[in-house]
């Protein structure tokens, strides 16, 4: 419950920061060019709060933040004195139309710019992109554990999310690609990774996982420590120093194979193999327990034993603070907005084409839990978070669609061709499409988003 809460308070905060900020693109446009704004509204329904400001545009909050919009004087809303046709949106030049439409997207990508800014001058705690014990492709193309990541194709990385970004996109088109690692003994050397060996019907979800791509653990054996009499494991006969081979038939080769499969066990039995100074041996758990620390936990009773010092002290060398002074992070900052862009149209042209799957585009849900869960991790991520989104957002807002910002420099760019506005008939027929396309693609994104949650 309280992650619920969490995930609406923090889509209502996200979507809120950059709706205001879109609209403000063509809030501001609109005043510098003297077309008088009736209302600014971030939301959408009948506003729940409004006032005036000094030049009578109507401020307002409405209770759906999906959205906004900017209201501005219109002939074609309604009558206009003659005196005030100067002070309409469709009288003014096309160049100044065009201008306060491109402005909303503009200000999504000069928020982001400041929001990448801001994180790198704050800093951001991650972690050098180091690799467990490979297996499948990886295994086949040479690398090790405790290789770290340096670059792909000339890109350099720094972090997992680089690594998702340029390993997606590279195994979508199933192009090889050469990785430059630091091994474990600190040499630095080149690999190939031949994503072209990947089969066509692994999904993008699923071709980290495929090509046995894995971030470096700390090695913890499913071998137990000391157990609470209370609990389902010590009443069942388990001690310390026993180390678990298999649940329910399923085999066990560490501490994270013992905690997956226990998260995932809904009823009891369960049928417990271990290893008891060296002989077979197996036990019957009824059921498991309430975690008396949190109702909504399952336990068996089971703890592990330490894992090494030398292993500890390894992984706590492998964070960093992602970091820079103010002037270098300026630099930072619109590479960030350059390569995020570039990959993201590459990604929807990907789309388009059909080479990547449909599944791939999220909604309100999905962005209300990562929202939720980069504000849990710390101020730098929810600002990460929030400059990609509004990057998004920005290009989501350019793309040629009647009812987006892009479909409508798209009919004044054929107004400025034909030499005379559109017609209202020509102009409502494809508004209709693009609310129907803009309507399909929502619901996609809902019952993607439903479809990870239920699964």
């Amino acid at each position: 419950m309280e992650t619920l809460f969490g995930s609406i308070f923090w889509l209502i905060i996200t979507l809120g920061v950059l709706v205001t900020f879109h609209e403000l693109g063509h809030f501001w446009m609109a005043r510098l060019f003297k077309v008088r704004v009736l209302r600014f509204c971030v939301g959408f329904g009948k506003p729940i709060w409004s006032r005036y400001d000094k030049q009578g545009t109507e401020i307002a909050v409405a209770p759906i933040p999906l959205g906004g919009y900017v209201k501005m004087l219109d002939v074609r809303d309604c009558d206009v004195p003659a005196e005030e046709l100067d002070q309409t949106f469709n009288h003014k030049p096309i160049w100044q139309r065009f201008l306060i439409m491109v402005a909303g997207p503009a200000f999504n990508f000069i928020l982001a710019f400041a929001l990448y800014w801001l994180m790198f001058v704050v800093g951001k705690n991650e972690i050098h992109p180091t690799i467990d014990e490979p297996t499948a492709l990886m295994a086949e193309a040479g690398f090790a554990g405790k290789d770290q990541l340096l670059s792909i194709d000339g890109e350099d990385i720094r972090t997992w999310s680089d690594v998702s970004l340029q390993l997606i996109t590279a195994g979508i088109d199933r192009r090889d690609v050469t990785v430059e690692v630091r091994t474990a003994t600190g040499t630095q050397l080149n690999r190939t990774l031949y994503l072209s060996r990947v089969p066509e019907w692994v999904p993008e979800e699923k071709l980290i996982d495929h090509i046995g791509l894995k971030a470096y653990t700390i090695p913890v054996p499913a071998i137990m420590d000391e157990l609470e009499a209370g609990l389902p494991a010590a009443k069942a006969g388990l001690q310390q120093g026993d180390e678990i081979t298999a649940i329910n038939g399923q085999a066990v080769t560490d501490w994270y194979d013992v905690t997956d499969i226990i998260g995932a066990i809904k009823t009891g039995p369960i049928n417990v193999e271990f290893l008891r100074n060296g002989l077979p041996q197996q036990v019957q758990v009824p059921a498991l327990m309430t975690d008396p620390d949190d109702s909504s936990r399952k336990i068996l009773g089971v703890r592990s034993q330490p894992p090494a010092e030398a292993d500890l002290n390894y992984y706590r060398g492998l964070f960093f603070n992602l970091s820079y002074g103010p002037l270098e992070s300026v630099t930072q900052a619109f590479g960030q907005v350059g390569k995020i862009t570039s990959k993201s149209l590459e990604m929807m042209w990907k789309l388009v084409t059909g080479k990547a799957s449909l599944k791939n585009l999220s909604g309100p849900i999905t962005i209300a839990q990562v929202a939720n869960d980069s504000a849990s991790r710390g101020f730098s991520w929810y600002l990460s978070f929030l400059a990609l989104v509004s990057l998004s957002l920005g290009i989501i807002n350019l793309l040629p669609i009647p009812m987006l910002d892009g479909g409508q420099m798209l009919f004044l760019l054929f107004e400025k061709i034909k030499g005379s506005p559109l017609s209202e008939q020509f102009e409502m027929k494809a508004q209709f499409i693009g609310m129907f396309l803009l309507f399909s693609l929502m619901s996609l994104a809902f019952y993607n988003d439903i479809l990870r949650s239920v699964t």
